[in-house]
């Protein structure tokens, strides 16, 4: 039941029950949803309530609309390895797509104690921080806060913008080859920044990769936080 209690408005409340519809199977993947009249009458609300929060779960990936057809479910989650050490662009260019970024950070900063750590690193020294939402079909894949050693790559955020891959960049610039990588996987609470990068509502379960990269010489190359959305994206375990 909806409740003018709750601290989401009605539109996140039905959004997310819709979300726990197409986890449930009540909605399968690529069926049709009910009408907005139905939805309305199922939940008591207005359609304009409606249509927002349909329009939110088609701008996040959940469901698209077919002209004279309806609104149908989305087909299914984003698939992503935790093993591989395949980067962004190699994702989105294995699944026939074209990278899409933008990004949000970009300054040099002190390395704080954990990262130092991952990195092999003095805590203290100058990173480039470099923050980037990534895309699919133009809607966000993943946040992405990542620490490169200013020392090991000098004029790095030069070569940085919109368009980069940042493996390919390494290998051409640097001569590295990333070889292996380390991942811890987590799931919190999204925070106001991630919710906005990600698209989600602030407190939505979130998953957080804790990555750092190896190269060629089994030394650590750089270290990532990524964010993704648990509705959005699963993970696989190849053995």
């Amino acid at each position: 039941m909806l409740s003018k209690d709750n601290i989401y408005p009605l539109y996140i409340q039905i959004e997310r029950k819709i979300i726990d519809e197409i986890h449930k199977g009540t909605y399968m993947d690529g069926s049709r949803i009910p009408s907005e009249s139905e939805l309305c009458e199922e939940y008591g609300v207005s359609r304009v309530t409606i249509r927002r929060s349909l329009q939110d779960l088609v701008d996040n990936g959940y469901l698209v609309r077919k002209q004279g057809k309806g609104t149908f479910v989305n087909g299914g989650k984003i698939k992503r390895s935790l093993i591989t050490a395949d980067g962004y662009t190699e994702y989105i260019e294995s699944i026939g797509e074209k990278p899409e970024r933008k990004i949000v950070l970009k300054k040099v900063a002190p390395c704080p104690s954990l990262i130092a750590k991952r990195l092999s690193i003095p805590e203290g020294s100058d990173i480039l921080r470099l923050g980037r939402i990534m895309y699919v079909n133009g809607a966000p894949l993943g946040y992405e806060v990542s620490s490169y050693p200013v020392k090991s790559f000098e004029n790095l955020e030069s070569g940085i913008d919109d368009r980069t891959s940042i493996h390919e960049l390494l290998s051409k610039k640097y001569g590295i080859v990333l070889k292996r990588n380390y991942k811890i996987l987590n799931v919190l609470l999204a925070d106001e920044t991630i919710a906005g990068h990600l698209g989600c509502n602030i407190s939505d379960p979130v998953y957080q990769v804790d990555k750092t990269e190896f190269n060629q010489y089994d030394e650590p190359v750089y270290h990532s936080w990524l964010y993704y959305d648990v509705n959005r994206v699963s993970f696989i375990i190849e053995g």
